[in-house]
């Protein structure tokens, strides 16, 4: 399985409608809504503070993210730091490593799409076990609490980027 991230501009047109085609859990849909409304956010001001990222697999829109920086970080981000959100897998793809994939990616995105960042950070929902399992696994520290979310306040989780 060929695993690629490419800036969602440089989608071809059937792969942009492809990536339109992701499917996710009603779950996953109320915690980090789904593709349309992340693909919407791609509007925000500057442009040059955020970006979305497909992951494609042998080819194909598997799974999307979007990194913001500076403007359009959330309050619970501070410094020199881009923030990962909308991480989403079709769910008809999950449970194969695609998101460890595009987390196991992102340190090396980041440094070269904006070299001036010096840490990731993300918010998490507390109950979201598997989430944080992975994280930590891949060198992320719990920072303390982030947004409040229906069960209690998401973790933010970062990443020293060095």
């Amino acid at each position: 399985m060929n695993a690629l991230l490419i800036k969602h501009e440089q989608l071809s047109p059937r792969q942009h409608d492809e990536l339109l085609g992701i499917e996710l859990s009603r779950a996953q849909r109320v915690l980090i809504g789904d593709i349309h409304g992340a693909l919407h956010a791609l509007g925000a001001k500057p442009v040059c503070d955020i970006q979305g990222y497909a992951l494609l697999v042998d080819g194909i829109p598997r799974g999307f993210f979007l990194l913001k920086r500076r403007s359009l970080l959330p309050r619970w981000a501070l410094g020199h730091t881009a923030t990962l959100h909308a991480l989403m897998i079709d769910q008809r793809f999950q449970r194969l490593g695609l998101g460890r994939r595009c987390v196991e990616m992102l340190p090396d995105l980041v440094r070269d799409l904006w070299p001036e960042v010096t840490q990731l950070m993300l918010a998490v929902d507390p109950d979201n076990l598997a989430a944080h399992s992975l994280y930590r696994a891949l060198g992320w520290l719990d920072a303390g609490d982030a947004d409040r979310s229906a069960t209690g306040f998401e973790r933010r989780m970062v990443l020293k980027l060095d």
